[in-house]
């Protein structure tokens, strides 16, 4: 979704005026990705036997070279959901990070230099497997109670970022297949403008005359308008066009009547 923004206020200087762009930007809810945080905190929590601290990077949607990067020999999980698909990606030192530390060895150095063994990989697994039953939010019921490990996701579009921060320190991303569509707003009701008044007034256009013409004009001077001018008018609501259709006078009164809108 494009959205407006503005560049960040200069740290020295009087330009008050900033450049103003269109972003991309991810329209998923951040109290949905904050919902799948919420779980994933409680999970590791109950999986390491200690507190976890953690932390949310807003929803966005990556360039082409940003998920080249992001996904870049990285151990990914594919889930299945209604909604969308949804995937774990874990990054060399952080899959190496959660693995060591659910063996209790999460001070073992240096641990994004090393290949996990099976059994961490099976562990490891397993733990993906608990951390993707939290994104019920962001993707919907999921289509199977099991994740499958992939070598490759092509066509994802949004992605966050949780950060554990206690006991350790290790990044799991989230990405998705699809962003939410916009949810559109209230609509109005044409009876709540029932009460609001308007100036109407009908335009007609006489013809052309030369400047110096114009600049004769005075009052009493008479303007020839031939038929077929008025079957050209335009009904103005203050300054905005609102119909057009043909001039004359009904009853004492001058009228419009409606051939169609502008």
């Amino acid at each position: 979704m494009k959205s407006l923004d503005f560049d960040a206020a200069p740290e020295r200087g009087d330009r008050r005026v900033r450049a103003a762009s269109f972003q991309t930007r991810s329209a998923l809810p951040v109290s949905a990705a904050c919902v799948v945080a919420n779980g994933v905190r409680e999970t590791l929590a109950k999986l390491l036997g200690a507190p976890i601290g953690m932390r949310l990077f807003e929803p966005c949607i990556p360039s082409p070279q940003a998920w080249h990067s992001l996904l870049h020999d990285a151990r990914l999980y594919r889930v299945r959901g209604a909604i969308a698909d949804a995937a774990v990606v874990l990054r060399p030192p952080d899959a190496a990070v959660l693995a060591a530390t659910l063996f209790g060895e999460a001070q073992i150095a240096p641990l994004s230099e090393r290949r996990l063994s099976p059994l961490e990989s099976d562990a490891l697994d397993r733990m993906v497997g608990a951390i993707a039953a939290n994104l019920g939010s962001v993707c919907g019921a999921r289509e199977s109670h099991s994740i499958e490990r992939v070598t490759a996701i092509t066509g994802f579009v949004t992605y966050f970022e949780l950060l554990v921060t206690d006991p350790v320190s290790a990044r799991i991303g989230i990405a998705l297949s699809r962003d939410p569509s916009p949810e559109c707003g209230a609509t109005l009701d044409v009876a709540v403008l029932s009460g609001v008044t308007l100036t109407a007034r009908a335009s007609v256009e006489l013809g052309e005359s030369d400047v110096a013409a114009v600049g004769r004009l005075k009052p009493g001077t008479l303007l020839k308008l031939s038929q077929a001018r008025l079957q050209r008018c335009i009904l103005l609501a203050e300054t905005c066009e609102v119909a057009r259709g043909a001039c004359g006078v009904r009853g004492g009164r001058y009228a419009v009547t409606i051939d169609g809108r502008p």
